[in-house]
């Protein structure tokens, strides 16, 4: 009988990566009076108006680094969520014990730290530092901040999961810079949680006087390698060196200028055109810079479509309970042909819901540790198997095809996500499954779904938030956070081999948990997985240690430079 105790310290949603993936923020491009802007600068085209870097003489000396995001964050609040872009920002102006770069953990608030033979204490001794309104930094800080976040019960609450003892944070203050942390049972990725957005110390204080709108705009207490000194919304955020950062020698940009691009065309045009030095390159367009230096880097993504218990009515959910007719509408989907039509081949087509990149497998990635996963779907479509799926699901429903509802696929307004929306449309059409697509601003997409809005598929995409297979799994358990709330689903069977994988003996039987958990959820869950992501960039000349990361802030410019 597996541990129930277990089980309900098991953590679950992580939803911030999907947030990343699948949302894309409707906003307008800069101005021309933009920060830094000079009409010679911008000159290149008006598809850059007003993004241009600084102006006169300071821009011979000013080491500034511009790049542009297809979406800003909503707020500023590390506590409440990790996407990319927000991490790219929070990342920069906040630091907690330890800070990761280039795949490597540092010191961050903390100087040194030990770890308990048993791998259930860490001792933290924190350095002298400040925020930058000149309040000391404590351990007692930490403390405040982790139970501040077990409090507001926010999805990144999870990762205080691993030491939370009756709704408080296990932790104690030995003294002003000392801080022991006891966990709930080992967690061998446990320094990439401190390194988190999540754990990051925090102002309770502040949050305490302005709630959540502290952070919608410039925080006043801020502790990281970078202070946001402006942020204008829609438009741009300029962050400056913090002059009271404990390692200020090794911040050498004396600018950030990020902007607010929706149209990723637009974008391109802008790095072209000298206006930028970062480019994301759309999904769509790998194969056009093939010959202009891209540098691909491992994103750990998946993309998959979603379903809810209770669809968007009563009577649409009795055809989403049942799996016949889940697998009819996978069988639908060339997922090959799906790929290169609408992301122009750039991504790997799949039936299983774990990246191979992600590791946790006997010690390593799961590409190496052959295992085999038993998936109901296919790669290729097959209408044979599909129809005849459709049929049994009528059969047992008691309905026919002319009478079946029409069922609902909610997507955001990104131009991509509604090319990729109308293909599962039409391909489903092909054995009389009606879909209509309901579409919602990016901006408010995720807020739409997490309120509870009915829907019955919805295309969704999941990133990792530390480098180990759970940080997939796990979002499919507990109650109030990702798939509960977005997907109003929870097993508890699932909950228990999830809970003994983490006190698994070795290496091979936590394996064989995780095997488990994603058969488990191919063959019961509420996903049909798509495809695995890879993304891609290009950077100007003359700028290094700049570094894109698959955990984490997605683009690491805190120790980057730039060359004369």
């Amino acid at each position: 009988m597996r541990n129930r105790k277990l089980m309900k310290q098991v953590l679950a949603a992580s939803m911030t990566a999907a947030i990343a993936l699948t949302t894309l923020v409707a906003c307008a491009p800069p101005s021309t009076e933009s920060a830094g802007t000079s009409a010679e600068e911008s000159a290149g085209g008006s598809a850059g108006d007003g993004a241009a870097a600084s102006t006169g003489e300071s821009s011979k000396t000013e080491k500034v680094l511009r790049f542009a995001t297809l979406t800003e964050p909503t707020s500023l609040d590390p506590q409440l969520g990790s996407g990319k872009w927000i991490t790219t920002v929070t990342g920069a102006i906040f630091e907690g014990l330890v800070r990761r770069y280039n795949g490597e953990i540092l010191p961050g608030m903390a100087e040194s730290w030990e770890i308990s033979d048993d791998n259930l204490t860490y001792t933290f001794h924190l350095r002298d530092a400040s925020w930058n309104d000149g309040v000391p930094i404590t351990a007692q800080d930490f403390i405040d901040s982790w139970d501040l976040l077990i409090q507001r019960a926010t999805p990144m609450a999870q990762f205080t999961d691993y030491f939370t003892v009756d709704g408080k944070a296990n932790a104690t203050a030995l003294d002003d810079k000392t801080l022991e942390v006891t966990l709930n049972y080992p967690v061998p990725f446990m320094m990439d949680v401190f390194a988190m957005s999540a754990t990051t110390v925090v102002r309770t204080d502040k949050y305490a006087e302005g709630g959540d709108a502290y952070y919608q705009s410039v925080p006043e207490a801020m502790n990281g390698p970078f202070l946001l000194t402006e942020w204008r919304p829609n438009d741009v955020m300029v962050l400056e060196p913090n002059p009271d950062y404990w390692d200020a020698g090794k911040v050498n940009f004396s600018r950030v200028e990020i902007y607010t691009v929706k149209d990723d065309t637009t974008q391109v045009n802008m790095y072209e055109n000298g206006e930028i030095d970062i480019l994301t390159v759309p999904e769509t367009m790998y194969a056009d810079f093939e010959d202009k230096g891209i540098m691909y880097y491992e994103d750990g993504s998946n993309f998959y479509i979603q379903f809810t218990t209770d669809g968007q009515t009563d009577e649409t959910a009795k055809y989403l309970a049942n799996r016949d007719f889940i697998e009819a509408v996978s069988a639908c989907i060339d997922r090959e042909d799906f790929v290169n039509s609408v992301y122009g081949g750039a991504y790997q087509p799949t039936t299983e819901f774990v990246p191979t990149s992600a590791t946790g497998y006997k010690g390593g990635k799961k590409a190496d540790a052959n295992v085999t996963i038993d998936s109901p779907f296919t790669i290729k479509a097959d209408l044979t198997k599909a129809q005849e799926k459709l049929d049994s699901a009528l059969e047992t429903l008691g309905a026919t095809v002319d009478a079946m509802p029409s069922f609902t696929l909610v997507v955001s307004d990104a131009a991509v996500r509604q090319t990729a929306a109308q293909y599962i449309q039409d391909v489903c059409s092909q054995i009389g499954i009606k879909i209509e697509i309901d579409t919602i601003p990016s901006a408010t997409f995720w807020s739409t779904l997490r309120e509870g809005y009915r829907y019955d598929f919805a295309l969704a995409g999941t990133g990792p938030d530390v480098d180990d297979a759970s940080t997939f799994l796990k979002i499919f358990d507990g109650e109030g956070l990702y798939a509960d709330t977005f997907m109003r689903w929870h097993s508890d069977e699932y909950a228990e081999i999830l809970a003994d994988s983490w006190v698994a003996a070795d290496e091979t039987q936590r394996t064989e948990d995780l095997v488990a958990m994603e058969e488990y959820l191919l063959s019961d869950g509420p996903i049909i997985p798509l495809y695995f992501t890879r993304a891609a960039w290009l950077m100007a000349d003359g700028f290094t240690n700049i570094n894109r990361n698959m955990t984490g802030a997605d683009l690491d410019y805190v120790f980057g430079d730039k060359t004369p």
